[in-house]
């Protein structure tokens, strides 16, 4: 593309494009004088046109955001369910540690009271040897 331009612009055949030769280019019928942009406006929309097009925009956005606030609501849910299956299998091992707990306390006294009344029952053997002496 650049030989193209090169070969219908320059010249004195330099190979440079002076300022004076793309003036006169730019001046002759070669020289593309159509606005590029017209095409794109070559149909003209009427304001209830852009309207529809704004308020089909707003209702696409509106079902995207919907659809975005969904899935995040999912999310949010399945955080939750995980949380409270979390809080179950902890209470539940909790419930567990404080029965075994509860049990070993249970023994402890019971290993107390032992021990007191094995304490009472030499206790009142040794006054009765001593009062029998």
């Amino acid at each position: 593309m650049r030989e193209h331009v090169v070969d219908h612009m320059d010249m004195d055949n330099d190979g440079v494009i002076q300022l004076n030769e793309f003036i006169e280019y730019a001046k002759s019928k070669d020289f593309d004088h159509e606005d590029p942009w017209d095409a794109a406006f070559a149909a003209e929309f009427s304001n209830d046109d852009l309207d529809d097009f704004e308020k089909t925009l707003d209702e696409n956005e509106k079902a995207d955001i919907q659809a975005q606030a969904e899935l995040e609501k999912q999310k949010r849910l399945e955080t939750i369910k995980k949380y409270e299956e979390e809080s179950k299998i902890n209470m539940q091992m909790l419930k567990e540690h404080s029965e075994k707990l509860k049990e070993a306390l249970l023994a402890a006294n019971k290993a107390k009271d032992l021990e007191k009344a094995k304490k009472i029952v030499a206790d009142a053997q040794e006054a009765e040897l001593q009062k029998e002496a």
